[in-house]
């Protein structure tokens, strides 16, 4: 009598375990959705410092990812309104600043800033130069 020999090749026999494994897996966990969902959860709630990483300094880890995330947009979106605000004013705010620095007040502060500025310049050379060059702002 002979005998009959049955085998399974290999390349046939993987596919079909991994695929019964994963699908046990997703099962344990509830599903793609309940996974999904926990990660999201698990990301948008990570503990990070205000610029969105996560600091070696668990005191610096303050906000939430979502709260650092949002905090950075407003703060981007806010500065370009400010930008476009100001230069759709810049006649306006020049005008406002020429008025301000003409008055009594204006002048004496702009003095006494520049005065903080040169004080202490002169104690530790006898050849200090001073040097005030004022230019238009290039937008290049």
């Amino acid at each position: 009598m002979s005998e009959v020999s049955l085998t399974i090749s290999k390349e046939i026999v993987t596919p079909i375990v991994e695929a019964k494994v994963k699908a046990l897996v997703m099962e344990s966990f509830g599903g793609a959705e309940v996974i999904i969902d926990k990660i999201l959860n698990s990301i948008i709630n990570q503990r990070v410092d205000i610029n969105g990483k996560v600091s070696s300094y668990s005191s610096e880890n303050k906000y939430s990812y979502i709260d650092a995330i949002l905090t950075e947009q407003i703060r981007i979106a806010s500065q370009e309104a400010i930008k476009e605000v100001m230069s759709n004013n810049a006649s306006v705010i020049k005008e406002s600043l020429i008025k301000q620095l003409q008055s009594k007040k204006g002048s004496e502060l702009a003095a006494k800033a520049l005065l903080n500025c040169l004080n202490g310049t002169f104690e530790k050379s006898w050849t200090s130069q001073i040097k005030i060059e004022l230019q238009p702002y290039n937008n290049d």
